[in-house]
């Protein structure tokens, strides 16, 4: 009686196992769908990416300039 509630156990544990083996990989799959879509069609992160980049770049340059920060 023991040895079949242990099997029982047992086959409980392995298919917990393989559902989140399983689960993982759907993820994961889904994951690189989404990032592959957006590496091929840019959307609007991309010019809000470029106008920060931009910011810096004049922020730095007032900086090291004096121009900003007061020498």
């Amino acid at each position: 009686m023991a040895r079949l509630v242990l099997l029982i156990c047992l086959i409980c544990v392995l298919l917990a196992l393989v559902g989140a083996a399983i689960s993982a990989l759907t993820r994961a799959a889904q994951d690189g769908r989404a990032l592959a879509r957006d590496i091929a069609a840019p959307g609007k992160g991309i010019l809000m990416e470029r106008i920060s980049y931009t910011a810096l770049i004049l922020l730095m340059l007032g900086v090291t300039s004096g121009l900003l920060g007061g020498l």
